[in-house]
Order: C-alpha cells, then sequence, then structure tokens
C-alpha cells in the first residue's frame, strides 16, 4: 500500500479518536428515563433533579428518554433524545438548575 495513502488513513483514524474523546469530556452528566423512572448514567445532576425529571415524567406520561447536560462555551445546557418531543423539553429546563458562574474562558474583558 502506498505510504501517503496510510498516513492519510491513521490520519483519519486519529482526527476520530480525538474527536470521540473531546465530546465525552463535554458531558456532565446522563440522565436515562426508562418506564418513567429517572436513572443517573453517567456523572453527578444537581440534588434534586431525578427526582424532578421524574415528577415531568408523571405529569406529561413520558416513559423514556436521555437527558445530557454538555459543557458549552456559555456554561452548560441540557440535550435530549429524540424519545423526549420538544414540547417537553421545557418542563425538564425549568426544574434544572445550571451551575453558577456560566462558562469562562471570557480573556481580560470578562475579568473587568
Amino acid at each position: 500500500m502506498d505510504p501517503i495513502a496510510v498516513m492519510l488513513i491513521l490520519l483519519a483514524v486519529g482526527a476520530g479518536v480525538v474527536i470521540i474523546v473531546i465530546r465525552r469530556a463535554a458531558v456532565v452528566f446522563v440522565l436515562r428515563i426508562q418506564d418513567g423512572k429517572a436513572r443517573v448514567i453517567r456523572g453527578k445532576p444537581p440534588p434534586g433533579f431525578a427526582s424532578a425529571c421524574e415528577e415531568v415524567c408523571r405529569l406529561h406520561g413520558l416513559s423514556r428518554g436521555e437527558i445530557r447536560a454538555v459543557r458549552t462555551g456559555a456554561g452548560q445546557e441540557l440535550r435530549f433524545s429524540k424519545d423526549i418531543p420538544e414540547r417537553l423539553r421545557q418542563p425538564f429546563r425549568n426544574v434544572w438548575t445550571p451551575p453558577p458562574g456560566g462558562g469562562g474562558g471570557g480573556g481580560m474583558r470578562a475579568s473587568r
């Protein structure tokens, strides 16, 4: 096989691995909803968030889905699986308490 082709393949595989690692590092917590019960799969959600999610599920008849909190440049945001309809996402955001302090990384102007 051509050495340049091997190098390009290795570079593509390496880039893929780096992207996967970075995306996984951005996840703060994962909450899985099964049969209306919220279970923490990864990380540590705010106190009371899982039980509040169960209440939202009970009120709206939701039985399954997944909620992730991810780090962004502006702090953290919730992301939802396709099992959670758009109309039910706001009630979950309403019971979530994002961490204080926002995102950080604002440079000199942010510290004034």
